[in-house]
């Protein structure tokens, strides 16, 4: 099955700051372009950190507590020197979390469920350079395919793979995202894989299961006269 690349739904050209940025300026830079985090990048446009909301809160807030302990110290040690920070490269958090071009639009999304973040700087492998950023909102758009380009692609590439089930013995329909397959395949297992891989399809929200089956083939069969 087809896969949207994050080099189909990232933004580019991206907002970036320079590692010797003053606070002020990027502070006033992230409020203007309306974006939650920028890529921090140096001269040759090789990503080094980013700078989210979550860092600035850690500026702005200060961290005036007093240090309770030598352990506990320890633990705030990096967050005190985000407080402490002056430029886009001492407040940045290092190193960067980021995705290939030509990653997955899945794979973008486990990353960012994995690290808790709501985006990804772009990064060619081979140079580090920074190629676009990537958002949930970029790796959303995979649910705005067209139900006719999902059907034909559940039709044409999904059912011919699935072995006991047979395409002309098979209706899918999709509406809205949601697949409904009806009709009769030979094997129970058919059905359920078909189904299976039928979820795997890009856009699809729901499968609607309506198959039947000629033969269980969940319990292995006796022989005759055992």
């Amino acid at each position: 099955m087809e896969r949207t690349l994050v080099e189909e739904v990232m933004t580019s050209p991206v907002v970036t700051a320079g590692v010797t940025m003053p606070l002020r300026h990027l502070m006033a830079l992230l409020y203007a372009s309306g974006i939650g985090a920028v890529p921090v990048t140096d001269p040759e446009r090789r990503v080094l950190g980013v700078v989210s909301h979550a860092d600035l809160i850690i500026k702005a807030g200060g961290l005036l507590a007093a240090p309770a302990g030598p352990r506990l110290q320890s633990g705030r040690r990096r967050p005190r020197r985000k407080a402490a920070a002056r430029t886009a490269g001492e407040l940045m958090t290092a190193p960067a979390v980021t995705v290939p071009p030509a990653a997955t639009v899945e794979q973008a999304a486990r990353l960012m469920i994995r690290h808790r973040i709501g985006r990804l700087p772009v990064r060619v492998p081979l140079t580090g350079r920074l190629a676009g950023i990537v958002t949930r909102s970029d790796l959303l758009r995979v649910y705005l395919r067209p139900c006719e380009e999902i059907r034909a692609e559940i039709q044409t590439t999904v059912l011919p793979g699935i072995p006991g089930a047979d395409p002309a013995r098979v209706t899918v329909a999709v509406r809205d995202g949601i697949v409904m397959i009806s009709g009769r395949v030979e094997y129970r297992s058919a059905a359920r894989r078909l189904v299976a891989a039928a979820r795997q399809a890009e856009g699809v929200i729901h499968v609607d299961n309506q198959l039947r089956y000629d033969i269980d083939d969940r319990y292995p069969a006796i022989p005759a006269g055992f």
